[in-house]
């Protein structure tokens, strides 16, 4: 089937009814600009074509639009620099992009693992079948990328240096995602040292491919400078670490809220974090995780017991201290109290 045709971006707050154009308030700040994200995504999403039945049970669970907030906030950390920002309506539009490629991940990484929940709800390939749900997953990555090739066509000037800076992720790194995936499925031998440097290599293209994209193409269009960009990229990469060490405390811990069956990572023998803090101070772990024989149920209270779960904790907190102190860079505004605040979250959820 062909592409749906996307809509263009309408101006900052305002909304098109026939030819009168309705002005309407002006959100405060990027939790308040949220709302225009999800009004925005129903707009691309649902077309009228083949795959309005996944895009519709997507949206009806639509998660806490991480990566969405981070364009948001990093998008408004300088609140006087609107002669080189992009106008609001192309920085929501670059938020949906990044929703939708998270989203796009997620149909894969449901087929990749065979899960069945998502969010409470069926997973896209429980509820669509594997290969209408492969085919749902790389268009929309694919109607992502139209979005924002759009919104940088129309914003030469701000996005004049895309793909200059090393270091700085843009499109050109989406690959990683795919990477981070397809290594997560290839630890190596069960050392404590490079189990951590397999995890955290993980964790930077899995998790913080995606936090950067939205962090670089975000403090772009809000006319952030090249240093401070790489102050961005740490931020995102010392989030996505806290983040993905803490989804995987809480897929050991499991209780409610988690919207996905637990453990599924101790049955398919994935070294999380947590695992290694138990691999390297529980005595006999190495022996309880090569033996098949063995539940995941076995392992996960043997894993809280000895006080894994605590341990991985503390290195989160410690990455979201670094994070936060990556925003040094920024003047306080409430762009930045955003960013602050979703680490606390992270750590608390």
């Amino acid at each position: 089937m062909d592409n749906p045709a996307l809509p263009a971006a309408q101006p900052s707050g305002d909304q098109h009814q026939g030819d009168q154009v309705l002005v309407l308030p002006r959100p405060t700040g990027p939790t308040e600009q949220l709302t225009l994200v999800t009004a925005r995504l129903r707009e691309l999403l649902i077309t009228g074509e083949d795959f309005d039945a996944i895009y519709t049970h997507i949206l009806a669970a639509p998660g806490k639009r991480v990566r969405a907030r981070l364009v948001l906030a990093c998008a408004g950390l300088l609140p006087d620099a609107a002669d080189t920002a992009a106008p609001l309506g192309d920085a929501v539009d670059l938020a949906c992009a990044m929703e939708m490629l998270h989203e796009s991940s997620l149909v894969h990484d449901d087929i990749c693992d065979g899960s069945l929940l998502r969010r409470d709800a069926p997973s896209v390939p429980a509820a669509f079948g594997v290969r209408t749900s492969a085919r749902a997953g790389f268009h929309l990555a694919g109607a992502s990328m139209q979005v924002v090739a759009r919104v940088l066509s129309d914003n030469p000037e701000v996005f004049a240096r895309v793909g200059e800076a090393p270091g700085i992720t843009y499109a050109d790194r989406l690959s990683d995602l795919s990477y981070g995936q397809l290594i997560e499925t290839l630890p190596p031998s069960i050392d404590e040292v490079a189990l951590r440097r397999h995890y955290e290599l993980v964790a930077g293209a899995k998790t913080g491919t995606l936090f950067r994209l939205s962090c670089a193409y975000g403090g772009t269009a809000g006319g952030v400078d090249l240093d401070r960009l790489y102050a961005l990229m740490e931020y995102a990469d010392q989030l996505a670490l806290a983040f993905q060490i803490m989804d995987d405390v809480r897929d050991i811990e499991g209780g409610p809220g988690l919207g996905k069956d637990a453990g599924g990572d101790l049955e398919r023998r994935v070294p999380t974090w947590p695992v290694i803090e138990w691999l390297g101070a529980r005595p006999g772990a190495r022996e309880m995780w090569l033996d098949a024989e063995i539940s995941s149920d076995t392992l996960r209270e043997d894993l809280v017991e000895s006080g894994a779960t605590k341990a991985a904790r503390l290195v989160a907190m410690d990455a979201t201290e670094k994070a936060t102190r990556a925003l040094d860079v920024f003047a306080p505004s409430l762009a930045r109290d955003d960013l602050r605040e979703l680490l606390e979250q992270v750590i608390s959820r």
